[in-house]
């Protein structure tokens, strides 16, 4: 029986992992390993992150089991991906930085880290993650700059396509600042399901820094949400939750900034019906969302399964008129598709039958719902939402008192019609 050595053993297992996934696989423990071993197994796992960045030469991921690194990093080569076990148990906290003054520096594309907690408490005035290259993916990480507010969380320096995403981060000055390169470089970089708190910017793009996406964030307790500089032009602030003690959700010093339904928590947020509020939120000069959304994550609602909104609500008046006969209200063809409609109702005085009908044939019509109002409505009830799914048939809503009203009463209504993508 031939003897192997460990190197021979974990040489083939370096070979089996390129061979089926196309990377190579490397494993870092604070505690139990030693940055003389190969790094290919957990039993022989380096002990120091910065030596697996080293060792590996691109298309490497590196695994690193929970503990607290005393390291600033450095990746050089592309298409590396370092995973922390998770980000409550891996700690990334240097003591020291080098002479950049930056925890994380990625100088090469197609890099990722993920789950870790980084601080830079300790410090003032430098940059926990220096983003120095394109299609680089942050994901699911802890970042804390500390009370003085002086630090920076990630810097975004004239690259392309770069992805943060689950990030909670607190305490920095700049939580995400975006920086354009010299020769006018187009940034495409997107910055996702994060929660950010305390300081002065959550996303602060400067000049030359175009089409990049802030989407689905929870936002609280700083000084500016989003800040664009003039010539940062057509960045998207979309579906965000902008909540307590912001005092400037969006500013920016061009009117070409795209910024929609997003919730506000100092907003009117008076509904429309259809989870949109009523006006739009003002932010400084003709910089506006006009269509915010009127609860946190209010979004997730807007739309039904497939289908998303197309049309414009449109809004009318019927006048109910003082008698106890059945009155046509609202009537749609089959040519529209899904129907939402909000009956404004609280001008009634006296109970109401709401019957919904559609049409069998070319001219008669099948009653498919009744209900009484106020009977079969919650307590307090002013808007009654009524949706059909549009069957290739005409629809139509009607009102009918049954005791006089003893006055006309005017009913607002709103309607809107999906279409699907």
């Amino acid at each position: 029986m031939p003897e192997h050595t460990e190197l021979e053993i974990d040489s083939v297992i370096s070979r089996q992992n390129v061979a089926k996934e196309g990377w190579t696989t490397y494993y870092v423990d604070g505690t139990n390993g030693n940055d003389a071993n190969n790094g290919l197994r957990w039993e022989t796992a380096f002990k120091t992150i910065q030596h697996a960045l080293d060792v590996a030469r691109g298309w490497a991921k590196i695994y690193v089991r929970g503990d607290e690194y005393d390291e600033a990093l450095v990746f050089n080569y592309p298409n590396v991906r370092l995973i922390g076990e998770d980000r409550f148990t891996t700690k990334l906290i240097p003591s020291s930085l080098p002479p950049s003054n930056v925890a994380v520096s990625i100088n090469a594309q197609g890099c990722s880290l993920t789950n870790f907690d980084v601080s830079v408490e300790s410090f003032n005035n430098v940059i926990a993650i220096l983003c120095n290259s394109s299609f680089i993916t942050i994901d699911n990480l802890f970042l804390r700059g500390g009370s003085s507010h002086t630090n920076t969380g990630i810097y975004i320096s004239g690259t392309d396509s770069n992805e943060i995403k689950r990030l909670v981060s607190y305490d920095f000055y700049a939580h995400v600042l975006v920086l354009g390169a010299s020769d006018n470089l187009a940034l495409r970089s997107k910055i996702t399901d994060s929660h950010f708190g305390g300081g002065s910017f959550v996303f602060a793009i400067d000049n030359y820094s175009y089409y990049n996406l802030f989407y689905n964030n929870f936002i609280f307790d700083i000084t500016y949400g989003v800040y664009c500089m003039p010539q940062a032009v057509w960045n998207s602030i979309f579906h965000n939750n902008f909540m307590s003690n912001i005092t400037n959700k969006v500013y920016s010093e061009t009117e070409k900034i795209n910024v929609f339904e997003n919730y506000y928590y100092d907003h009117s947020n008076v509904d429309n019906g259809f989870g949109i509020a009523t006006e739009p939120y003002v932010f400084h000069d003709d910089i506006t969302d006009p269509r915010p959304v009127v609860v946190p994550d209010g979004w997730l609602v807007l739309g039904h399964g497939g289908n998303t909104i197309k049309s414009v609500p449109v809004a009318g008046t019927y006048t109910h008129p003082n008698d106890t006969t059945e009155h046509d209200v609202l009537e749609f063809s089959a040519a529209t598709q899904d129907i939402h409609i909000s009956l404004d109702v609280s001008a009634l005085t006296q109970p109401t039958e709401i019957r919904e009908y559609e049409k069998i044939d070319g001219t008669n019509y099948r009653q498919i719902s009744l209900k009484n109002y106020p009977d079969d409505f919650d307590t307090g009830t002013d808007a009654i939402t009524i949706y059909f799914k549009q069957k290739n048939k005409d629809y139509k809503v009607t009102l009918k008192s049954t005791v006089a009203e003893g006055a006309s009463r005017s009913i607002p209504y709103v309607y809107r019609t999906d279409g699907r993508v």
